[in-house]
């Protein structure tokens, strides 16, 4: 039995290139799930994953970026949350296939 190809969408395709390379790296990783369990701070990223603010304000530029997080302004203070439920089935499903190898 033969299956029809059905190729990938070349805006597709450059999406979800920018998401992979956007988590290509662990520090990025590690935000993500940090930010799936709840909203944060860029002060707060930094205390509890112990990375300069500096290097998480980064991080998260590449995330925004890349649309996996979103920001909003509450008073003084940027406020960080995952973009949308994808993100973290992406992250989740991406855990699971890596704890059953």
């Amino acid at each position: 039995m033969t299956q029809h190809f059905t190729d990938i969408a070349p805006d597709s395709l450059d999406t979800v290139t920018t998401i992979f390379k956007a988590l290509s790296d662990g520090t990025r990783i590690r935000i993500v799930n940090l930010l799936s369990q709840g909203e944060c701070s860029v002060g707060h990223i930094s205390h509890t994953l112990q990375i300069s603010q500096s290097n998480v304000s980064h991080q998260l530029r590449i995330l925004k970026e890349a649309h996996l997080v979103k920001a909003n302004r509450q008073g003084q203070s940027m406020i960080y949350t995952i973009d949308d439920t994808h993100v973290t089935t992406l992250l989740h499903q991406s855990l699971h296939h890596a704890e059953h190898q």
